[in-house]
């Protein structure tokens, strides 16, 4: 069957060029080209373009938010925990159905059992964005989250330390108590540390963190109500 569509395309190129030369147009020769390759394919029985395991791409209606119902932004607490306490890849595009995730990590074991720990959010200031970027055929995911906490402790500078060279898992309690996660063992999210005394008494003094990372199959996406995780609260 190669064999054959090599010969088909021969005979199509050859035909196209001879139009083109013998009219002196070459829009006719291309004409040609698709004609003939139609007409190879009727007496032939074979085909130049396999359409063997071709699917439409299928959409879907995007919803807003109904009416009478509340918009809220913002997050109102924020999890961590670092990839290395997840064994296999989590959470991974096959596991969200219907746009949320129904699937419990799989943790290390051994030693205490790891859990999300909580990152004491000050107010207003805990957002994530997400974005699909790149050209059609060539595009992914970029997740990122920003916060603030209110404050200069050694206590804190100690959790700080923590996040040196260490991708996380994050998992956010968003304004309206819907759970979502963020990043994946596979590819964590990437912290940079920002702190100011500020330069008078009525300044915040705070710690900034961002966390951003590309390349993934999804966006954040939403944890299912049933899923119970150490560290975790329920859907509020």
């Amino acid at each position: 069957m190669k064999f054959v569509k090599f010969l088909m395309s021969l005979a199509t190129l050859a035909i196209g060029a001879l139009v083109a030369t013998s009219t002196g147009n070459v829009l006719a020769g291309v004409v040609a080209m698709p004609v003939t390759a139609y007409g190879l394919q009727v007496i032939t029985g074979g085909s130049l373009y396999d359409t063997t395991g071709l699917a439409l791409a299928t959409l879907a209606a995007i919803p807003r938010t109904k009416q009478q119902e509340t918009n809220p932004g913002g997050g109102r607490r924020l999890f961590l925990m670092a990839t290395d306490n997840i064994t296999s890849e989590w959470p991974k595009l096959e596991e969200i159905v219907d746009g949320e995730l129904g699937v419990v990590p799989t943790f290390v074991t051994g030693g205490t059992a790891p859990t999300f720990v909580e990152v004491a959010v000050s107010d207003n200031s805990l957002k994530i964005d997400e974005a699909l970027k790149g050209a059609t055929g060539y595009q992914s995911w970029e997740q990122s989250l920003e916060v603030k906490v209110a404050g200069y402790t050694k206590e804190q500078v100690a959790a700080i330390g923590k996040l040196i060279n260490t991708e996380v898992v994050a998992v956010v309690i968003l304004t309206d108590g819907q759970r979502v996660v963020l990043g994946s063992s596979f590819l964590g999210l990437q912290f940079e540390v920002m702190h100011t005394t500020g330069a008078k008494g009525g300044d915040r003094r705070e710690w900034s963190l961002k966390a951003k990372q590309d390349g993934y199959q999804f966006g954040y996406t939403p944890l299912a109500d049933s899923v119970v995780i150490p560290g975790l609260p329920a859907t509020v």
